[in-house]
């Protein structure tokens, strides 16, 4: 049995078994363990960035075991070709027999049997996401919440650069066979929310979509007809583009207000697809709308661990430094994806690729990493700049009482409160 017929074989098996698909790790550990390959722990965890011991301790013996309860016998690194090879062969055995096999198709999920000939992909301008490391806790979540709780609308969030947009495709890649309809649209460039609708209803229909109505409201009923008669998978991108600068959270520039109601209806009513959103800033709809057991829910991700930071890393070059050292320069830029990749080329660059030189320099914000941070912070308000500036100065915790004191300029009690449950919500 050919190693990638082998892992997509086995992978369908614990899909049926769990409702979730092996992750990236675990396919990852799957092929380099396969016998012609047999790549050692302390080998897998160099190839791919991981500690040995997360490898040999976690990674490892949980896929053994979860393979072990999808087989129905014990397997190990060593046996596991052996074990997939039975299980195939026994699989075609029961597929010659008719009522077998209806038995066998009615227990697959209905996401494992849709009709390919019905599929249709549009994935616009989306990223490559060929070399992707870490977010394997976070993939798992978002699959159960759209797998298995159906969730209709899920929100992606962080600060620029943390990697929104490469999860999202990432998972959307794992999730496309589940979906007769899979589409991916940047709002990048702030498209209005009549050309937006128009282009969704024309890919989702398959059809120009000649008599579509005026106005939005219409347009949005009929996307949700769409939504409800085909499974679709849509993936809206830098949705804080459509979101108003220098104002409370999840507040929408002049003439975009059309994108709130869009993602309202998306949220209460009731359909069978899931649009998911990435954004730097959470849309009001959602935080009214989310919940632990509702069809909204939002993920505010944050920084990579180290291991997964110093994979990234190394993608632009061999570093040198220490283990400590290495810890000390993820950690100092919060496991920022993209700060790592531009740090990455400064150390290589200016330091002879030492990182211990650079961390002696003390300097945290240069280059593009300031413009990074700039945009982040000019989406504030200006009296969200000014209690950020004033949590600067004092450099320890503090009450609202002891905030409004500090701010020269006369601030309502109402304002300071508005102001600093905004900063607390998800940008």
């Amino acid at each position: 049995m050919e190693l990638d017929s082998a892992l997509e074989f086995t992978d369908s098996l614990v899909f049926a078994h769990t409702g979730k698909h092996l992750s990236d790790l675990q396919r990852a550990v799957f092929r380099a363990s396969w016998p012609l390959k047999n790549q050692s722990y302390d080998k897998i965890a160099e190839m791919y960035g991981y500690s040995p011991n997360y490898i040999k301790q976690d990674t490892g013996p949980k896929l053994w075991k979860l393979l072990s309860e999808v087989l129905g016998e014990k397997v190990s690194k060593t046996n596991f070709k052996s074990a997939i090879e039975r299980r195939s062969q026994s699989n075609l055995a029961t597929a010659s027999q008719p009522s077998q096999l209806l038995d066998q198709a009615v227990q697959t999920p209905v996401a494992l049997r849709r009709d390919p000939a019905n599929l249709r992909q549009d994935w616009g301008e989306a990223v490559d996401v060929s070399v992707f490391y870490g977010r394997t806790e976070e993939s798992i979540q978002l699959q159960e919440w759209i797998v298995k709780d159906t969730c209709r609308l899920v929100a992606v969030l962080g600060i620029g650069g943390i990697g929104k947009t490469a999860l999202s495709m990432k998972l959307a890649q794992q999730l496309q066979d589940q979906f007769d309809r899979v589409i991916w649209r940047s709002l990048r460039d702030a498209p209005e929310i009549a050309d937006l609708l128009a282009d969704l209803l024309q890919f989702l229909s398959q059809s120009e979509q000649t008599d579509l109505p005026e106005d939005t409201a219409s347009r949005v009923l009929r996307l949700i007809q769409e939504l409800r008669s085909t499974r679709c998978l849509v993936i809206l991108d830098n949705a804080e583009s459509v979101l108003r600068s220098g104002d409370c959270v999840g507040q929408y520039q002049p003439g975009y207000e059309g994108y709130g109601e869009l993602f309202h209806h998306l949220g209460v009513d009731l359909h069978q697809s899931c649009v998911i959103l990435t954004s730097r800033e959470k849309p009001k709809e959602i935080a009214l709308l989310e919940g632990e057991s509702l069809p909204v829910r939002s993920l505010q991700l944050k920084g990579l661990t180290v291991a997964d930071g110093q994979a990234i890393c190394k993608l632009k070059g061999t570093l040198t430094g220490s283990a400590e050292e290495w810890q000390r320069l993820v950690e100092r830029y919060d496991g920022n994806p993209l700060a790592l990749k531009i740090v990455s080329t400064t150390i290589q660059e200016l330091f002879d690729s030492d990182i211990s030189e650079f961390l002696h320099q003390g300097t945290v914000v240069f280059d593009d990493l300031g413009e990074l941070l700039d945009q982040q912070f000019n989406r504030l308000s200006e009296l969200e700049q000014t209690i950020l500036y004033w949590l600067a100065i004092k450099r320890e915790p503090t009450s609202l009482q002891g905030l409004n004191d500090s701010i020269v300029a006369p601030v309502s009690k109402r304002e300071l409160l508005e102001a600093v449950k905004s900063l607390g919500r998800d940008r």
